[in-house]
């Protein structure tokens, strides 16, 4: 098996929880693909770690083993795109919705993947299509997309239409536009709906709406929504996935939908959502009451 690996090396103990991962591999005859940058910070000889472009990581990894936090993860959904590679997260960060085993739990998870026990989890992306400075734009987003005011104290009013059909204006700090998988990120935050991950829904999510009646909207996964900023004398930055931003002009029309393809995850037999969610949100603490 070629297994890619993908990490952020800023986290705490990335690189003894990957020299140790790079020798098990290598008794286990596993073929390890990284990129030079990663290669370097490891210094493991190349005998160990096959260093290649990040096309050639994408292209050639049956599975990428992503070490780091939810924000790793999107990172790596970002660069594998439509490829249809999978994606194994290892979360070394905090909360780590995204990632899908913990440190402790890597080498009897790999032994499950390396037997084939395994499956394949698939994620909606959404598809981003605006323009910004008379340029049109392109963008994708496993997590979600906000709309909001930059770095001003003034609301912004934002129109929402779904096909094509008139839905609402927001007079708000901005809007959440997000996947099931961002169900459990900013938009949870923002007291938005939790959404099952295998689920095809579009969350529409204003923040701190100056109307106590505006609340979260889930629509189908195959409708249409597209949201334009009024007229107004301050500009609204546009982020997707917290990692790209841009500023968007007055009026801009922005066009999200599902994308054309989904990420692909890779979840294991004792995988159970209702328990990641006890586990990570601290529900259930006592015997509950029925």
């Amino acid at each position: 098996m070629k297994l890619g690996i993908f990490a952020n090396i800023r986290k705490p103990k990335v690189r003894e929880t990957l020299r140790a991962f790079c020798s098990w591999a290598r008794k286990k005859n596993l073929s390890l693909l990284s990129s030079q940058t990663l290669h370097d910070f490891l210094q493991i000889d190349n005998e160990v770690v096959q260093v290649v472009s990040e096309k050639e990581l994408v292209s050639e990894s049956e599975i990428i083993l992503v070490m780091g936090g939810d924000g790793t993860m999107l990172a790596a959904a970002r660069l594998v795109g439509k490829s249809e590679t999978s994606l194994l997260g290892v979360n070394l960060g905090g909360l780590g919705f995204l990632a899908e085993i913990s440190a402790e739990e890597l080498y009897p998870k790999m032994e499950a993947v390396l037997s084939g026990t395994y499956q394949i989890q698939k994620r909606m992306v959404l598809y981003v299509d605006f323009r910004s400075s008379e340029q049109p734009q392109q963008l994708y987003a496993l997590n979600d997309v906000v709309i909001h005011r930059g770095g001003t104290s003034r609301l912004v009013n934002i129109d929402v239409q779904v096909n094509g059909q008139y839905f609402n204006t927001y007079h708000a700090d901005g809007m959440i536009i997000a996947t099931p998988t961002g169900s459990t990120a900013y938009s949870l935050s923002a007291g938005g709906p939790i959404l099952i991950p295998e689920m095809e829904a579009i969350i529409i999510n204003p923040i701190c709406p100056h109307a106590l009646t505006a609340r979260p909207a889930v629509i189908p996964g195959d409708h249409t929504v597209s949201v334009r900023i009024l007229p107004a004398d301050i500009p609204a930055s546009l982020t997707v996935d917290g990692q790209v931003n841009v500023i968007l002009d007055n009026e801009t029309e922005i066009t999200l939908k599902k994308a054309d393809y989904c990420i692909r995850s890779v979840i294991f037999e004792d995988s159970v959502f209702f328990d990641v969610l006890r586990k990570k949100l601290k529900w259930g603490g006592g015997a509950g009451i029925y």
